[in-house]
């Protein structure tokens, strides 16, 4: 009986022993006992996603860090973050205009990191807090398809200002994607707003609907669909048409005055999954090789001098962009406006 007894506690205390040293095992690999750190990163990424892919396999290639990544709109991309506060799924968030990434900031949805390789980026293109930091710069712009216009409107010139988008003629020929959902749609009537005001900016849009064809959630689509001839006209980013005119498009695109723009921001979720990945993960993205991989592929301005403007690229000092756009401002009318907005019909 004895014997019985001692057997039982020996196979008890093996079967113990077995447990905490299976545990260990993948304590020690997910990092717990300073081993192999985690070697996954979710990305939810604003981004179009082949060109996310281009430069997380390049990261992935020299860190060994896997990823997972998710495109959405940046207006989705935003609310998912926050949804998500109590239980981050996601390490890091990759473009999308910094107004969006100062919402979540506000909302206490970011982490705080300062890149060491961020300090030859303008003041105005971070945050001084080392929320969100700047990747790319890109104007707003009027994206015409030639072969349509001259279709519809022969030799008449193409509009050079937002006002000009407002002629009857134009009437279910224009798509511009929806402020609510989109940060494209949004920077174009937040930059309105500052230049105009509040009240003539949701007039000139009430006057613009008319003659949309459609509001769609993502802010590339527009331009996509003016490509294939389905209407004549996309308000989108420049950098978006450009990399479709180059895919053998006949887009010509004009930057008008007033035109607000885009800083790309990159941010760290507060409380991911894998924080220290996303740290090496916006270390890696400022250094100049993604910076070239991005803007050779979506044709936006690097906001590094050291990452040249793409060939086939616009300078867009040389357009009459709205230099004086203020992302901070934007960020916080961006609720005010969204619901003004959600009343026009």
């Amino acid at each position: 009986m004895a014997r019985k007894k001692k057997n039982s506690k020996s196979v008890i205390l093996l079967s113990v022993i077995v447990v905490v040293l299976v545990a260990g095992f993948f304590m020690y690999k997910s990092g717990v006992f300073g081993g192999k750190e985690i070697k996954k990163i979710t990305v939810y990424s604003i981004f179009q996603e082949e060109e996310a892919r281009k430069i997380l396999d390049k990261f992935k290639a020299e860190t060994g860090i896997d990823y997972d990544i998710l495109r959405l709109p940046s207006g989705e991309a935003v609310s998912r973050v926050q949804n998500e506060m109590s239980n981050p799924q996601a390490d890091f968030l990759m473009g999308g205009p910094a107004d969006s990434h100062q919402v979540l900031k506000e909302a206490g949805s970011l982490e705080a990191y300062t890149s060491p390789n961020a300090s030859d980026i303008a003041d105005n293109m971070k945050d001084k807090d080392g929320f969100w930091t700047g990747f790319y710069l890109n104007p707003i712009a009027i994206g015409i398809n030639e072969e349509r216009w001259k279709e519809k409107y022969g030799s008449d010139p193409y509009p050079e200002s937002f006002k000009d988008l407002l002629d009857p003629k134009f009437k279910g020929e224009i798509g511009m994607s929806d402020p609510a959902t989109s940060g494209t749609a949004y920077t174009a009537v937040a930059s309105l707003a500052q230049v105009w005001g509040d009240d003539e900016m949701l007039n000139y849009i009430k006057q613009l609907l008319p003659n949309l064809k459609e509001r769609p959630k993502s802010g590339i689509e527009p331009i996509q669909k003016a490509a294939k001839g389905e209407y004549t006209i996309g308000v989108t980013f420049l950098g978006d048409q450009l990399k479709i005119k180059y895919q053998g498009n006949p887009i010509v695109s004009v930057v008008p005055e007033a035109a607000g723009y885009e800083v790309g921001a990159l941010s760290i979720v507060k409380g991911g999954p894998n924080t220290e990945a996303a740290k090496k993960l916006m270390d890696y993205m400022l250094t100049n090789e993604p910076g070239e991989l991005y803007t050779q592929s979506a044709y936006a301005v690097s906001v590094k001098s050291s990452v040249p403007i793409p060939k086939g690229g616009i300078d867009i000092k040389t357009t009459k962009y709205n230099e004086a756009y203020d992302l901070l401002k934007a960020a916080s009318q961006r609720k005010e406006l969204q619901n003004a907005l959600k009343d026009l019909k």
